[in-house]
């Protein structure tokens, strides 16, 4: 049940992001009397958006308690994130509670003591807030993982076509 609510989630992201982009589109193009209208619906798909990714980063969680996470995925993933979240934290263009929440996700990765896979497990669940957080300031959390953390976005997309 999970892995195929996942690949749901999935695609009604995909298919939600698509609808964004073509109002975004339509509100530039839209005559004036057309742009609040156009400003309500796009508000409400980016509630709809942060709804189903907050579900994605559940169900996700759920999912990597159960599956096993090879070592050396594991590790190329961690060992991106924080390589990553370095690079953010210098060039200052995400808000403070980004930065903040992001900084707590390296450090639990950074800490001694279990392997990359368990550490990668625990930092799942964190992601949640993140999402909210990043709603407010208006961040496109799916192109901000995609471009930050690829390596991790492509390993949770595949996560449901293991199984």
């Amino acid at each position: 049940m999970p892995i195929n609510r996942l690949s749901d989630i999935q695609e009604n992201l995909e298919d939600l992001q698509e609808q964004l982009g073509g109002k975004q589109k339509a509100l530039n193009l839209a005559p004036q009397e057309e742009k609040i209208r156009i400003k309500q619906q796009i508000r409400e798909l980016r509630k709809e958006i942060r709804e189903q990714e907050e579900e994605y980063w559940q169900v996700l969680d759920r999912q990597t308690k159960t599956e096993e996470i090879p070592e050396h995925e594991a590790e190329i993933i961690v060992a991106e994130i924080v390589e990553e979240v370095g690079q953010i934290e210098v060039q200052g263009q995400y808000s403070d509670e980004v930065l903040q929440i992001l900084q707590e996700i390296r450090d639990r990765l950074n800490q001694p003591g279990p392997t990359a896979a368990a550490k990668l497990k625990g930092v799942i669940s964190s992601i949640p807030p993140f999402v909210g957080i990043s709603y407010e300031a208006e961040l496109d959390t799916e192109n901000f993982f995609q471009r930050h953390f690829p390596t991790f976005q492509e390993w949770a997309k595949a996560l449901p076509k293991k199984s």
